[in-house]
């Protein structure tokens, strides 16, 4: 009899082996189903609606297809074991006992040892493939999302809390140091901000944060590489997947992101959105978003008073950063998609294989489109900071990176000052952020870009 034990535990364990290492195909089956609820909330017109729904489900029924290929292939290769033993005892298969309580025990121990074996590449970036699972179906679905906005929305209202017009917006071509200076801000107990911990339900805060409540303190590196240390409560740019959702990506074309208008609902919807984050707290909504420009024009027709804090620094430094990240995350997201993927949901197109250019009004056609090229990167660079020559207003600063760094104590003082908010500002230690590169340039390029660089530092208050 051990024999037989034996043989089930191998035959079970062969099919739990085989399903797991196929594992992808449940998971298909889980974003698959939710897509098609995804496409029956959608608010397109009903006959387009119809279309999408169809779709998705002859995408679904395909993988229920290859599902139960699958099983039967798996059954039938766990199968083979017992039909051998079955053959050389010459005893009938039905004559044998599967569930007696031994029996029970081989089959469960085969089935469990399975999943005990290491399959496919080690996890390094933190995020297991339930993780993984969890924020596909989340960030993918822009019409179930909305719903949960929706519905957290309804409730919030309830207890009558108006949305605030001052909030600040701390923005700026990436790598020109917004992550820190929106760090530093959040020091101070009177802004509220997102973070990692809202990930991945973004517009459903409140629902999600009595599921979700991270104890793990711990914080590593980013990915940045750049000594900014995060971890499950960290700070983070995330408001972006808002805009994603409301507008349905329709300013996110192919190479570049476009320059468009929001409308007044979608202005209402995003002060209710702070509301959410905020919940009852009379604090001041802060957020970082180097997307913000491409709506700022369009925000600022509703809204005079919040305070948009634009950083820059030396072409040529910056240039050379972008660059340099840029090479990073190519090789990054060729090892691992799932940082392509995370990056695209939260509309972070600054860097590596799917980096997109800022398009504004008028902007020009890039000379050189070689991003491995420095060139391409002090294009970006006067593109970007082109337009921030173009806006004038009382409540928009703009910033010198090198000031910030040298006197970083009395750079958020002056934000707070023009933001009305009377708060003691921590002593900051300055820091310095010298870079040097070897990489080749046009000269004339940097010579227009510092022209650019001259004029914001004239146009500046620090």
């Amino acid at each position: 009899m051990m024999i037989f034990y034996a043989v089930l535990f191998i035959g079970f364990f062969l099919i739990a082996i085989i399903l797991r290492y196929y594992r992808n195909l449940f998971y298909a089956i889980a974003e698959g189903s939710l897509s098609v609820v995804n496409q029956l909330l959608s608010d397109e017109a009903e006959e387009q609606k119809v279309v999408e729904v169809q779709h998705h489900t002859n995408k679904l029924l395909v993988v229920l297809l290859k599902l139960i290929l699958l099983l039967v292939v798996a059954i039938g290769i766990g199968s083979v074991p017992v039909f051998i033993y079955s053959f050389f005892a010459d005893q009938n298969l039905k004559e044998l006992e599967f569930f007696t309580f031994y029996p029970i025990l081989a089959i469960s121990l085969g089935a469990t040892l399975a999943f005990f074996i290491p399959l496919g590449a080690q996890n390094k970036n933190g995020y297991s493939e339930l993780s993984r699972l969890l924020h596909r179906m989340a960030l993918n679905n822009y019409y179930l999302e909305n719903r949960l906005f929706k519905y957290e929305l309804r409730k919030n209202r309830s207890k009558k809390t108006k949305p605030k017009e001052l909030f600040i917006v701390v923005s700026g071509l990436a790598r020109a140091g917004t992550t820190s200076l929106m760090n530093d801000l959040a020091k101070i107990d009177e802004f509220v901000t997102l973070g990692y911990a809202n990930m991945p339900f973004l517009l459903a805060p409140n629902l999600w944060k009595k599921l979700y409540k991270p104890k793990n303190e711990a914080t590593k590196e980013r990915s940045h590489n750049d000594g900014i240390m995060i971890g499950l409560n960290s700070n983070e740019a995330l408001e972006e997947y808002f805009f994603k959702v409301k507008a349905k990506d329709s300013y996110i074309d192919d190479n570049c992101l476009s320059e468009y208008e929001i409308t007044p609902e979608d202005y209402n919807d995003y002060l209710d959105y702070q509301s959410l984050i905020k919940q009852d707290d009379p604090k001041t909504y802060l957020a970082k978003n180097n997307n913000f420009l491409l709506r700022y024009k369009s925000v600022r027709k509703f809204n005079n008073d919040f305070l948009m804090v634009i950083l820059f620094r030396h072409p040529l430094t910056h240039a050379m950063s972008l660059l340099e990240k840029h090479r990073d995350y190519k090789k990054l997201q060729n090892d691992d998609p799932f940082v392509l993927e995370y990056m695209n949901w939260l509309g972070h197109h600054e860097f590596g294989l799917n980096q997109k250019a800022f398009k504004f009004s008028a902007s020009p056609e890039f000379d050189d489109p070689d991003k491995d090229n420095l060139d391409y990167w002090l294009q970006s660079w006067i593109n970007y900071y082109s337009y921030v020559l173009t806006i004038r207003h009382e409540n928009t600063l703009v910033i010198n990176y090198e000031h910030y760094c040298s006197d970083p104590k009395n750079t958020i003082g002056r934000i707070l000052a023009k933001a009305g908010i009377s708060a003691p500002v921590p002593d900051y230690p300055s820091f310095v952020n010298n870079r040097k590169g070897t990489e080749n340039y046009s000269e004339v390029l940097l010579q227009t870009a510092e022209q650019i660089y001259q004029q914001l530092n004239d146009s500046t208050p620090f």
